[in-house]
C-alpha cells in the first residue's frame, strides 16, 4: 500500500500501535532492569510484618488479651493480659499458649517486657513463662526477666523453668555465640513478696505503679490481685478468686478484669457428668464452684453482680469464664449478667485490645 492511499484513520492506528510498542518495550525493559530490587523490596515487605514492631502511639495505657481461657478449654490459650505503654510491656500471667498470641497479636515487642507478675501458680497461668523468656531473649532482651510473685513458690517455678530451659539456652549460646545470645539473659529471676492486709506496691518505673493484694482462692498459697495505675487511669486484674466480701477498694477503677464462673451451670455440668458415669469429671466440676467468682446471685449464694451495685467503675471485662464461655447455655448467662449489671461489660477474646488514653476518660475496644 502507497503512503497516499493511507487514510488519516489508518496513520493514527499505526502511530497509536507503535507508541504502545515503545511505551510495553520500555516498560519490559525497566522491569529487566529492576527485577531484582522489586523482587527485594515485594520479600521485604512480607518479613516486615514478622520482624519489625512498629512504634505504638506514646501515652496510650493499651491491654492487650493474649489468654483468656482455663485448663478445661485447652484450644484457647490461658490466662495472660499484657498492659502496654509507651512501647513497654507489663505481661500479668503466662498461661500456655499465650506467648503465641503474644508474638502474632503484632504491636507487642517482646525484647520490651519489664516485668512479669503472677497472680498464683495454677498451671494455667504460668505455663508459657518458658516460651515468654525465651521469645524475649531472641528479639535482644538486656537483661534477665523478673518474675513477681507472692510466696516462696514463685521460686520454685522460675528455677524450675530455668532449669528445664538450661539445655536450649547452651544449644543456643554454643550456636551463635556469648556475646550475641547473652546467657544470663535468658533467665527468668524471681522478685518475691508478702501482702498483708493492704495493698503492697510491688515495682514501678516511669510508666506503671503496680499493686498486689490478697484474694480469696484457697487453698492456694499467694493468690494475688493486680491494681496497676499508668498517669491518671487505672485497672485492677482480680487474677482467680472467689467474690470478694467489698469491692470499695476498685471505686474509680477505668477497667476491672474479673474472673467468672456460673456456679449453677457448672453444678449442672458435675450432675450431668455423674449421669454419663464420668465420677472424676463430676468431682472437679463440683470443686471448682468453691474458689471461683460467681457472677449472678442465686439462692443464698452471692454473685459479682450485687457485689458491684454501687462500684464506680468504667468497664468490666470478663475472664477465665467457667464453663467455656462459647457454651450456649454459658452464653446465655453472660447475656442475662450484661443486661442486669449497671456496668458497661465485655467478655474478654484473645488479642482484644482495650485503650485508655491517659488524660482523658476514654475506653475504646478493638
Amino acid at each position: 500500500m502507497r503512503l497516499e492511499e493511507l487514510s488519516e484513520k489508518s496513520v493514527l492506528k499505526y502511530v497509536v500501535i507503535s507508541l504502545l510498542t515503545i511505551m510495553l518495550t520500555t516498560i519490559i525493559v525497566v522491569i529487566s532492569l529492576n527485577f531484582e530490587t522489586l523482587k527485594n523490596n515485594f520479600f521485604d515487605r512480607q518479613v516486615e510484618t514478622l520482624t519489625i514492631i512498629p512504634p505504638n502511639e506514646n501515652d496510650i495505657l493499651r491491654i492487650v488479651f493474649t489468654g483468656v481461657s482455663t485448663p478445661l478449654t485447652p484450644y484457647i490459650a490461658q490466662q495472660s493480659v499484657v498492659l502496654s505503654i509507651n512501647n513497654k510491656n507489663y505481661v500479668f500471667d503466662a498461661g500456655s499458649r499465650s506467648t503465641a498470641n503474644f508474638i502474632s497479636e503484632g504491636s507487642l515487642e517482646a525484647a520490651n517486657i519489664e516485668a512479669v507478675f503472677i497472680t498464683h501458680t495454677h498451671s494455667d497461668h504460668i505455663g508459657s513463662l518458658g516460651e515468654l523468656i525465651l521469645a524475649s531473649w531472641a528479639r535482644g532482651r538486656t537483661l534477665p526477666l523478673p518474675v513477681y510473685g507472692a510466696g516462696k513458690e514463685i521460686q520454685n517455678v522460675v528455677d524450675g523453668f530455668n532449669l528445664a530451659y538450661k539445655p536450649d539456652r547452651d544449644h543456643r549460646t554454643a550456636h551463635h555465640g556469648q556475646e550475641f545470645f547473652v546467657p544470663e539473659n535468658g533467665l527468668l529471676q524471681a522478685q518475691l513478696f508478702e501482702v498483708n492486709e493492704n495493698e503492697l506496691l510491688i515495682f514501678e518505673d516511669e510508666n506503671v505503679q503496680v499493686f498486689a493484694f490478697n484474694v480469696p482462692h484457697g487453698p492456694i498459697h499467694g493468690s494475688v490481685g493486680y491494681k496497676i495505675i499508668s498517669g491518671d487511669r487505672s485497672v485492677v486484674i482480680s487474677g482467680d478468686t472467689d467474690v470478694m466480701n467489698s469491692y470499695d477498694f476498685i471505686n474509680g477503677v477505668d477497667v476491672l478484669i474479673h474472673e467468672a464462673i456460673i456456679e449453677p451451670v457448672s453444678t449442672a455440668v458435675s450432675q450431668s457428668a455423674k449421669r454419663l458415669g464420668n465420677e472424676r469429671i463430676s468431682e472437679i466440676f463440683n470443686d471448682i464452684n468453691d474458689y471461683h467468682a460467681n457472677l449472678i446471685d442465686y439462692e443464698d449464694n452471692p454473685g459479682l453482680l450485687s457485689r458491684l451495685e454501687g462500684i464506680e467503675l468504667g468497664l468490666l471485662a470478663l475472664i477465665h469464664i467457667i464453663p467455656d464461655k462459647d457454651n450456649v447455655i454459658v452464653k446465655r448467662a453472660l447475656k442475662k449478667f450484661s443486661s442486669q449489671s449497671s456496668h458497661d461489660v465485655v467478655v474478654a477474646e484473645i488479642n482484644m485490645v482495650i485503650s485508655l488514653p491517659l488524660n482523658t476518660k476514654e475506653i475504646i475496644i478493638k
